[in-house]
This record gives structure tokens, C-alpha cells and sequence, in this order.
């Protein structure tokens, strides 16, 4: 006989009740009666498989549960796909290689910049330090008092300077005592006090101005050391201007430090700044011994160190009521700046009413300039070989005579001056444009 079976609706799914709906019991062969089975045995799970399959009903289980097993059955449908596509199988450890091997050169990258900001950082520090270090050692051993002795003319900035010399040299001063001590008798003494040009002091220039150039130079080829060139040059002033007296020049005006020069190696400027410190109190003892008046110039003041600057007052202060020479020095001067501040100046007088804008002359503008006391030079004398003015004096070398010597400042002899006068008085004929 047929078997039957009387199976409810309650527990069957929706696609048996309709069938069901009229009969509850009916005869099955063996397939139905399996199916009816395999249904009563997952009649206690869910479909819940993003394609239909069936999977373990989790409503009473907790949260925790139901990610583990949707991320299982996930990975377990993307494992299928991935085996079974052979395009797939090649080119996803590709892309996945390509993009492991992006993020690790990223992460390099930025360690890479963060190691090189960290350089950048510590080379700014020490760079700072050494520069306030170097500072306070110039202070130390140049402004500790008058009349400090001369071994302590050696800077400390000098040890960053490139040497050819030999290594016991370089802990040496930059001028031996002995040394400095032949160049201050030689200073003190009569010696190129007198009268050699055998020019009538009427035609001997009264205003001769210099460009003391190739002290570095000078420096490098005898010494290996640039400082010691720079102290030559600054020994070398005082003695042209004990010549200039003997001749009878009446003024001196030398270029000893432009505003351009604020641009070289730094070790270098602060060097011959400290080196200007200490020669301010040994000019302003022989410019009292020889009657000198000194003027600084200068159209960049703000530039120059604070132990310069009181140098500087006290030499032109205490000189101020000599009578003989007078000497100018432009110290972080430029000619450009000094023509720029004289032309506000006087648009200042203008804009206040004190003048009138049809009074202005040539007269007029050369008293607002620095060198007003002094006039304008009769004779530029420049050394190293170089022929350029290099912003000196642009207004007032106008109608000047222009000697340019091949040899640098510190090279040049009482004989290369007596030459020039000799050959201003007799071989140069001023016409003024006449």
C-alpha cells in the first residue's frame, strides 16, 4: 500500500500550506517523504545567506555572535570567487604587493622629511649658538678695558676661518707682541714725518680719499689667514695718514667697510668688527698724539654692533677739538643710501615749509650730505688693481683725479702716495668742464 502521512500546516513553510490548505493527509513516494524530513530537521534554522542559502537562525544569539558568523560566511563566498576566477587568482597579489609597497614608501618618506627637519632644526641651533658664542668672546677680549693687551687681539671667530697655515699657527694671535709693538714705535716715530713730494703745498691735493681694497687678498697669499690681512690694513691707515700730514693734505677720507660687506661670510664680519673695536682705542691715541679729527660715516648705523659703536663715540668724541687733519671714515656707508637720505631730508624742509622747492641747488643738496664739513676730493686713490668706485662718494668724485694702484692696501708704501701727488701737481690739469 501507499504509505500517508498526516502532516500539519503550523510547521510547514509557506510554499506547502497552500497545498495543504484542503488535506491533511495525503500519499507521498520516498522523494517527498525525504524532502518532509530534511525540512523537519532545518525546520529550527533561518535563511539568511545573501543568496538564499541557509544559515543557522542566530535571533537568540548575541551580537557578537552574528558579526563572526556573517564575516565567516563573507570570506568563505570571496575565497569561492577568488578560486574560481583565474584572472583574479593573477593579478590580486599584484595590486595587493603594489599597494603594501605604497603605504611602506609613504611611511618612509615622511620619516625620511621628519629625520631631515630634525637636521635643519640642530644645525639652526648650533648656527644660533655660535654666533652669540662668537659675539661674547669678542666682547670679552676687545671691551674688557682700554688698555688691554695685545695678544688678546686674537678673535675667536678667527678659528673658522680657512687656514694655509701650519698647525702651530693656528693657536698663534693674529700679530705677535713683538710685532705690534715694531708697528707702534714705527707710528710714534719721526720717520715719514716730513716733506718728500718736493710739491709746493699750494698744488698738493687737499682732499684725498681711498678705497683701502685687497686686505683679504693680502691676507690669504702672506699669511693664510684672512683676519691678519684685515689687522695690516687697519695698521697701514694710521701710517698714510702720518704721510698725508707730511705733505700737507688737509683731509682723508677712507672707505673701510660698505653696507655691502654685511653679505659676506659671517665669521668674517664679525671678525673684523672686533678687530675695528680694538683699533678704535689705538687710532684715537695716535689721533690725539697728531692732532687728527676723526669723523665716522656712516648711512647704515643700525648694523653696527653695540661695543663698535661705543668705540666709535669715544674716538670721535675725544677728538672733536683737533685742528689738524681731519679723517673720515665710511664704516657700513654706501653712497646710493647717503644721495636717498639727502634727498628726504630736504623733502621733509619741504613738506614742513621751511624751504622752497625753487631754492633747491646743488649747494643746497651737498650740505645734507655726510661729507658736507669736508668738500669733495681732489684725488681717489684705489688699490688691489681693481678700477671701479664701487658706491663711494658718487656725488662728490665728480670732477676727482682717479689713480688706481696694483697692489692691495696693506702692500702700499709712502712712495706709491708721493708718486700720486707728483703726478696730480704736474701731469693733471683740472678743467672743470671749462
Amino acid at each position: 500500500p501507499t504509505p500517508t502521512m498526516d502532516v500539519g500546516v503550523d510547521h510547514l513553510g509557506p510554499w506547502h500550506q497552500g497545498a495543504m490548505r484542503q488535506h491533511h493527509t495525503f500519499p507521498v513516494d520516498d522523494e517527498v517523504y525525504e524532502l518532509i524530513n530534511i525540512h523537519e530537521n532545518v525546520s529550527h534554522q533561518c535563511s539568511g545567506g545573501y543568496d538564499g542559502s541557509l544559515m543557522p537562525c542566530f535571533e537568540d544569539r548575541p551580537l557578537w555572535w552574528r558579526v563572526l558568523t556573517w564575516l565567516k560566511e563573507i570570506l568563505l563566498k570571496m575565497a569561492r570567487s577568488y578560486h574560481g576566477r583565474p584572472f583574479l587568482l593573477c593579478c590580486a597579489p599584484l595590486v595587493v604587493g603594489i599597494c603594501i609597497g605604497y603605504v611602506m614608501g609613504c611611511q618612509t618618506t615622511d620619516r625620511n622629511r621628519q629625520r631631515a627637519r630634525r637636521k635643519n632644526k640642530v644645525a639652526g641651533w648650533i648656527s644660533w649658538i655660535t654666533i652669540h658664542a662668537l659675539g661674547i668672546i669678542a666682547n670679552i677680549f676687545f671691551l674688557s678695558s682700554g688698555e688691554s693687551s695685545t695678544p688678546r687681539l686674537q678673535s675667536a671667530v678667527e678659528k673658522d676661518q680657512p687656514k694655509k697655515a701650519t698647525s702651530s699657527e693656528v693657536h698663534t694671535s693674529i700679530v705677535s707682541e713683538n710685532r705690534e709693538n715694531s708697528v707702534r714705535a714705527n707710528l710714534k716715530s719721526g720717520f715719514g714725518t716730513h716733506s718728500e713730494s718736493g710739491v709746493d703745498r699750494s698744488k698738493v691735493p687737499q682732499h684725498v680719499a681711498v678705497i683701502m681694497d685687497g686686505n683679504r687678498r693680502y691676507g690669504k697669499e702672506k699669511y693664510g689667514n684672512v683676519s691678519k690681512g684685515h689687522w695690516d690694513g687697519s695698521s697701514k691707515l694710521v701710517e698714510f695718514a702720518k704721510w698725508c700730514i707730511a705733505e700737507h693734505v688737509s683731509v682723508l677720507t677712507v672707505y673701510a667697510f660698505s653696507t655691502e660687506n654685511w653679505s659676506r661670510d659671517t665669521s668674517e664680519v664679525a671678525s673684523l668688527m672686533a678687530i675695528f673695536a680694538k683699533y678704535c682705542d689705538e687710532l684715537r691715541l695716535e689721533a690725539l698724539e697728531r692732532n687728527i679729527k676723526i669723523f665716522v660715516l656712516s648711512t647704515d648705523s643700525t648694523r653696527i654692533p653695540k661695543h663698535v659703536k661705543q668705540g666709535i663715540k669715544r674716538m670721535v668724541d675725544e677728538t672733536r677739538n683737533c685742528t689738524g687733519l681731519t679723517m673720515n671714515i665710511c664704516l657700513s656707508y654706501g653712497s646710493r643710501g647717503e644721495i636717498v637720505e639727502a634727498t628726504k631730508s630736504i623733502a621733509k624742509d619741504i613738506e614742513k615749509r621751511a624751504i622752497d622747492i625753487n631754492s633747491i641747488d646743488e649747494e643746497l643738496f651737498q650740505s645734507r650730505l655726510l661729507t658736507c664739513h669736508s668738500g669733495d676730493p681732489d684725488v681717489l686713490i684705489r688699490t688691489s688693481g681693481e678700477v671701479r668706485i664701487s658706491n663711494f662718494l658718487l656725488w662728490q668724485l665728480a670732477y676727482s683725479e682717479m689713480f688706481f694702484l696694483d697692489k692691495p692696501w696693506p702692500a702700499v708704501e709712502k712712495e706709491d702716495l708721493l708718486r700720486v701727488i707728483r703726478t696730480y701737481a704736474k701731469g693733471r690739469i683740472r678743467r672743470f668742464g671749462k
